[in-house]
């Protein structure tokens, strides 16, 4: 029996990973960066840990998906102005992307795309960009919907249409360390749709003592500014009396999607899902969920659709 393929290596594609090792199906994996992980990473800098993407969380979302990783004790709370129950990963939220990624067996490749999928004889074919052509029984789309349209134009053009137009909020993400004694505690950013999220941490497990946390969204794009003067304009914002110590700024053009997806997305999903073939399954955020439970839960049933095929 062929394996299934699976395309990207975000958090959804290594849970669908993960779920079909557990069912002793083979799989390939391939992911177009360098690293594992999609959006989530954590960097380690000067007694320091950042988050590059997601930080903080809301303390009711479902995390019982925690314990079959190992990371019973991994949350600790974080806060913000609006007094919301948040909590973060002590080791940044990295730790999620690592402990599937270290129990997965099957094969993994780095830095390469998948330029279309179609089909012959019964059988997938993926064409890489450069110039391999695979096969496989199965395949399990996990990268961005502006991929996925991309990918399928051929093999299923009606879901493809369905996501040419597909429409994604842009943040940028700052995560900045400051003195305590710079700033005016806590902090505060003053209502604005261009500043979707922000939070903050003292916790010794994030930062040494005497130092602060911020983590912020800004809806705005990157190339129409600098980080040096997002820093600024933060910082500004809440007041500080210096500027940070430590700063990690990244963009993401693709955040989460914009409506009209999000109004009635998992009906607009579920029709494009009828185009697909049989042993094809969508996978990931754009998808199915936005949380991280919810991701996962993503990634785990389009891998138990293909080990349906199995029997």
């Amino acid at each position: 029996m062929r394996d299934v393929v699976i395309v990207g290596g975000g958090l959804s594609g290594l849970a669908a990973a993960a779920a079909l090792q557990e069912r002793g199906i083979p799989y390939r994996l391939i992911e177009v960066k360098k690293r594992l992980g999609g959006s989530i990473i954590s960097e380690k800098r000067d007694g320091c840990l950042l988050d590059g993407g997601p930080f903080a969380f809301l303390r009711s979302d479902d995390w019982s998906f925690l314990s079959p990783l190992g990371l019973n004790d991994a949350l600790m709370p974080v806060r913000d102005s609006h007094q919301r129950d948040l909590v973060a990963f002590k080791g940044g939220t990295q730790v999620v992307i690592d402990a599937l990624a270290g129990v997965l067996r099957g094969t993994h490749i780095h830095r390469m795309a998948i330029s279309s999928i179609g089909s012959l004889d019964g059988r997938f074919t993926l064409c890489l960009e450069n110039g391999l052509i695979w096969d496989a029984a199965a395949v399990i789309v996990a990268a961005p919907a502006r991929h996925a349209e991309r990918m399928l134009r051929t093999l299923a053009p009606e879901a493809s249409v369905r996501l040419f137009d597909y429409g994604y909020d842009t943040i940028t993400r700052l995560s900045l360390v400051y003195r305590l004694n710079d700033l005016n505690m806590p902090p505060f950013f003053p209502w604005d749709m261009a500043v979707p999220f922000y939070a903050w941490t003292d916790d010794p497990a994030r930062v040494p003592a005497g130092h602060v946390l911020i983590n912020v969204g800004i809806r705005y794009a990157l190339e129409k500014t600098t980080p040096a003067a997002l820093i600024e304009t933060v910082s500004a914002t809440i007041k500080a009396r210096a500027a940070p110590v430590i700063a990690r700024v990244d963009y993401w053009p693709e955040a989460d999607p914009l409506p009209p997806h999000t109004r009635h997305h998992a009906e607009n999903i579920a029709t494009l899902e009828q185009y697909l073939p049989r042993g094809l399954a969508l996978a990931g955020s754009d998808y199915h969920g936005l949380t991280l439970a919810e991701r996962i839960a993503s990634g785990q049933r389009a891998a138990h659709s293909i080990a349906a095929m199995w029997g």
